[in-house]
């Protein structure tokens, strides 16, 4: 990452966020998601576009330009708001890491009500973020803790001390679009860490691309691949990590074991009843597992 882009707000939680915003406003049901934050936290001249209905269609031809990424965020979005509303019984803390402009801890705050809530984000973006909210009075729950760190030159593990962070607790750990902009090494000193401050029982949820399904992407589609891909490194969010091995000999090394994983293919069956989406984001995987 440049200095120059260390100082921008992340064009990709941005992007999310966008997304998000628009399917809020879709008509159909298997498009619309619950996330009634979004369209306060981005630009008004794109809040305007994303809820009237022409200026939606257009706003979805300039900005979401990779086919199928929408129509996977909007699933990506309902699979883990389900997680929130139903597997939270017994979590005492919740660490969502790489939160951009998450909003679960306002919109499930009564789900949440009992646990402790952190939120780990660069400084532009998560002060993006809290303006924004604040400039349309919007409360934060009294157990959400904001975390700002420079992965360069702070230590996470001081950082969640001081926070409040508690060893030994029941968690629901939180990677949500993030694993594909960290390389190995970083995503192994993330994952170890949270297998080390956390119970038994304790949850993990990311979403990963696999390696063997964007290999053949790559061949189908070098350009447009190629493209995206200097898109990225330009905003300084550099694609790293793929997953080559079975996930459950990967989830082995920090000791979870695997709940489910759920494919483009099955998202799409799910909450599309169809799959206009899968083949072009197939290499895409939601992973929810429990420490053992």
């Amino acid at each position: 990452m440049t200095k120059e882009t260390k100082n921008k707000v992340s064009s990709t939680a941005l992007g999310t966020c966008i997304m998000r915003s628009t399917s809020y406003y879709e008509k159909k049901p298997c498009y619309k998601s619950d996330d009634f934050i979004a369209p306060k936290v981005i630009p008004s001249f794109l809040h305007v576009m994303a809820k009237y209905n022409i200026l939606r269609s257009i706003l979805k031809k300039a900005v979401f330009k990779v086919p199928g990424i929408y129509e996977y965020v909007i699933a990506r979005t309902k699979f883990i708001d389900e997680i929130f509303k139903c597997s939270l019984g017994n979590v005492e803390q919740v660490l969502i890491f790489g939160a951009g402009f998450d909003s679960r801890a306002i919109r499930f705050s009564q789900e949440l009500k009992n646990a402790k809530l952190f939120e780990v984000d660069a400084p532009p973006t998560q002060q993006a973020k809290i303006n924004r909210l604040r400039e349309k009075y919007i409360d934060f729950p009294s157990n959400l803790n904001f975390i700002s760190i420079d992965f360069n030159k702070e230590s996470l593990v001081e950082k969640l001390n001081q926070a409040g962070f508690q060893n030994d607790r029941v968690c629901l750990f939180l990677l949500e679009g993030l694993t594909y902009y960290l390389d190995d090494e970083a995503i192994d000193s993330t994952l170890r860490l949270i297998s080390e401050c956390s119970a038994k029982g304790s949850l993990l949820v990311f979403d990963y691309a696999a390696t063997e399904v964007a290999k053949q992407e790559i061949i189908i589609d070098e350009r447009k691949v190629k493209k995206l891909h200097q898109s990225l490194v330009k905003a300084g969010e550099k694609p790293g990590f793929m997953l080559e091995e079975k996930i459950q000999s990967f989830l082995d090394k920090y000791k979870f074991e695997l709940v489910e994983e759920v494919t483009s293919v099955c998202l799409a069956n799910r909450y599309f009843a169809q799959a206009d989406f899968a083949l072009s984001a197939q290499k895409f995987r939601i992973v929810k597992a429990i420490k053992k």
